[in-house]
């Protein structure tokens, strides 16, 4: 078994994959690279011509998970062969040495997962802003984000069922789920991220909306319902 294996789901990602891919292996061209698999839900642009422009990636190209985030992230964890388990967005850059610092935060025993700080690629005031609300929602409940990295223990994940079939925010589901069987950690430095909902759907537009979805699991309520509405904001992630 291998020690940490990455799952990347896409779909019509042909602005971001390679630029992810070279920085995930970019600190592997002396040892042998982690197993990387790429699950496409059937993108129509070049992200195949990408991903196979890596000879590392395995390549899985299944379209019925169009629409079903948490499908691909889950048939990529069942095919994965690593002890730890990594939960890559094709638009979020690792930092340096992010396996070892994987390993690290795994090594506790009680630990079963985490993800990595919160950052934006841009530098703005309002930016600023969003990220340090974001980070403060996550620090307080240790609900995490796919844009964050989350990494687990294949063997935790694998218990508690992997990721529930919810179409939305179900990154954070599974961390609920992962902390009833251990502890959850946050890792340093920040995994940085696109911007691209804010830049697409308008800053304060996706910013409330998020805001109200927050709320709204907060008050322990199904956010299911908002699917339809924050996919149409955001359609370039879906």
């Amino acid at each position: 078994m291998c020690l940490l294996s990455i799952i990347i789901p896409t779909l019509n990602e042909e602005n971001y994959l390679g630029l992810t891919l070279a920085k995930v292996l970019q600190q592997y061209r002396d040892k042998p690279p982690p197993e990387i698999i790429v699950v496409d839900a059937g993108s129509k642009d070049a992200t195949y011509t990408i991903a196979q422009s890596f000879p590392e990636v395995r390549w899985i190209s299944v379209p019925e998970f169009k629409g079903k985030k948490y499908a691909s992230l889950n048939h990529g964890a069942r095919l994965a062969r690593g002890k730890f388990l990594l939960f890559l967005d094709a638009d979020s850059l690792p930092p340096i040495a992010y396996d070892l610092i994987i390993k690290k935060a795994l090594s506790q025993p009680e630990t079963v997962g985490g993800a990595f700080e919160f950052s934006f690629n841009r530098t703005s005031g309002i930016y600023r802003f969003i990220q340090l609300v974001n980070r403060l929602r996550y620090r307080w409940r240790k609900r995490f984000y796919g844009d964050q990295g989350v990494f687990a223990r294949k063997e935790a994940f694998d218990r508690v069922g992997g990721f529930p079939a919810k179409v939305l925010m179900e990154t954070a589901y599974l961390c609920h789920n992962l902390q009833k069987v251990g502890k959850l950690v946050i890792a340093f430095p920040p995994m940085v991220t696109s911007a691209r909902r804010f830049e697409q759907g308008g800053v304060r537009k996706v910013f409330l909306q998020d805001v109200r979805i927050w709320f709204w699991d907060l008050l322990g309520k199904d956010v299911q319902h908002f699917a339809r509405e924050y996919w149409k904001a955001n359609p370039s992630i879906k």
